[in-house]
């Protein structure tokens, strides 16, 4: 039997709140083509609207429904065509064509066309969370029916990464919900799955989209829970609640050893790090900075947070990452070089700092609880706050926050870290330097500087400056590259577990 798709059908049902298919009891064959794949984060979704988040847990999700022109793998570092089949750059490197791909459906039924491409990409230089991804454009427009072109106003040899964060989006979908696009339901995707139902701290449910131009998905339904608290989802796993989770380090060896579950520790492309707001009183004194940042007890934070098994970091971005560098400025645990530091500070006796926020649950709970102890340790008081994840990352973001524990997942090139440091990235950075006493527009055009040369080489001797800047602000402190310890129920079959971002296009039931 055809399969027809009724997109208004689907739309109405879905706002309602209803988990339903778009297509007759009849599409779905027996066996385990209806089985339901239960999965968990552990945070509510923030936002379906992918140009406004950059949360990490959004962005474990996001990718199911909607795609960018290229993905670029993240266990290979291989750019694969997607919305776009292929693409060119100019002589000068100035000017990129990207052909958009026949055939590909949004999940309301229309097709794709290169005005929403270039609808998609105007909107994202608006939004705060993705324009860092688009400074160097100029100009944005089609060229034909098939054709997408970028102007740029200098070489960039992180564009084409850039890009990959970026997902295209329906102009009509977009358009006609308005204020409402991101907080309810939409068919707004080009993804291997579109959603049926939507509760953002509650429950949200998608199916198999069949005119996916890479074929339908093997899984037809998911059903996704956030559960805040790894020890409870841990629990609804081991209860038969959830087929697949992120299981807390602390459990691991139990789990790794029970013949009932698949298993994997894959490390992640990850930093988890604490960031110092430069602004707030009394952390505008350097040296009281660099007290805390040598006052860090790593080893204790990657055992409190992962059983020792996470990765101390030196820098914030991992070399497998193009341009990083792995020489440089470096703080680790030495309390006497902290005491030191302390003594040169305005607060040689010690001084209450105030509060530590972090977003409550999981490890970013833990890590502020040794950081509150290591300060201790040399006379420095705080508080922890506990705070739920898109409180605390808003407060961030508004330099409403004195001292915090997170992390970012690079996406393969040093140049990802710009939209978290720079100053222009207002809505995404973390740390304002333009109201510090540093050279903030040095760094600005070191960040320009990285980026206008292909030569890998040139690159990393640019961002080891770079990096060396902004850590001697003793603002962002890299702690640990965490792993993940993947667990999942014997009959899913999972090809590759990528290292933080699930593809559950790839994954199947057993036969």
């Amino acid at each position: 039997m055809k399969r027809v798709f009724n997109p208004k059908s689907l739309l109405l049902a879905a706002t309602a709140g209803i988990c339903v298919s778009a297509f007759s009891g009849a599409a779905f064959a027996a066996g385990n083509d209806d089985r339901v794949l239960r999965l968990s984060i552990l945070a509510p979704l923030t936002t379906i609207d992918p140009h406004r988040t950059v949360n990490l847990q959004d962005k474990i999700f996001l990718p199911q429904i909607y795609e960018s022109l290229y993905l670029q793998n993240e266990k290979t570092g291989e750019y694969q065509p997607r919305i776009a089949e292929s693409y060119t750059v100019s002589e000068d490197g100035k000017t990129y064509k990207f052909k958009i791909r026949k055939g590909v459906k949004f999940h309301n039924g229309d097709d794709l066309k290169v005005s929403d491409c270039v609808f998609s990409f105007k909107r994202a230089q608006t939004t705060p969370q993705m324009k860092s991804n688009l400074t160097v454009v100029t100009d944005i427009h089609a060229e034909g029916d098939d054709t997408l072109v970028f102007e740029l106003s200098q070489p960039n040899s992180a564009f084409l990464n850039s890009l990959c964060n970026i997902f295209v989006i329906s102009e009509r979908e977009v358009t006609e919900q308005g204020e409402k696009f991101g907080t309810q339901v939409a068919l707004a995707g080009t993804g291997p799955y579109y959603l049926t139902s939507l509760q953002h701290d509650v429950e949200w449910t998608c199916s198999a989209f069949p005119q996916y131009y890479r074929g339908e998905a093997p899984i037809k339904k998911l059903d996704y829970k956030p559960i805040t608290q790894a020890s409870a989802g841990l629990i609804a796993f081991e209860a038969g609640e959830l087929d697949w989770y992120i299981a807390p380090i602390a459990n691991w060896d139990d789990l790794k050893d029970n013949d009932k579950y698949n298993t994997e520790l894959v490390p992640a492309n990850h930093i988890s790090f604490l960031v110092i707001n430069p602004a707030a009183k009394p952390l505008d004194d350097e040296n009281l900075r660099k007290a805390i940042a040598y006052c860090i007890d790593k080893d204790a934070m990657n055992m409190t947070c992962y059983d020792g098994l996470a990765v101390n970091a030196d820098f914030m971005i991992q070399k497998q990452n193009v341009g990083a560098p792995t020489e440089g400025i470096v703080y680790n645990y030495d309390p006497d070089k902290a005491k030191e530091y302390l003594a040169k500070s305005a607060y040689p006796n010690g001084v209450d700092i105030g509060v530590i926020n972090c977003s409550a649950g999981g490890y970013f709970e833990k890590m502020a609880q040794v950081l509150q102890q290591n300060m201790a340790d040399i006379g420095i008081i705080a508080k922890v706050n506990r705070l739920d994840s898109a409180t605390n990352m808003n407060n961030m973001r508004k330099q409403t926050f004195s001292i915090a524990p997170t992390g970012f997942s690079p996406s393969g090139d040093f140049d990802f870290y710009r939209k978290f440091s720079q100053t222009d990235m207002v809505g995404s950075f973390y740390v304002k330097f333009e109201d510090t006493p540093y050279d903030w527009k040095h760094m600005n055009e070191l960040w320009d500087k990285g980026v206008a040369t292909t030569n890998v080489e040139e690159r990393k001797a640019i961002y080891r400056e770079l990096n060396d800047w902004i850590a001697n602000t003793a603002t962002y402190l890299p702690i640990f590259h965490k792993v993940q310890p993947y667990v999942w129920v014997k009959d899913l079959v999972i090809p590759v577990n990528y290292p933080t971002n699930p593809q559950v296009y790839e994954w199947s039931w057993k036969k």
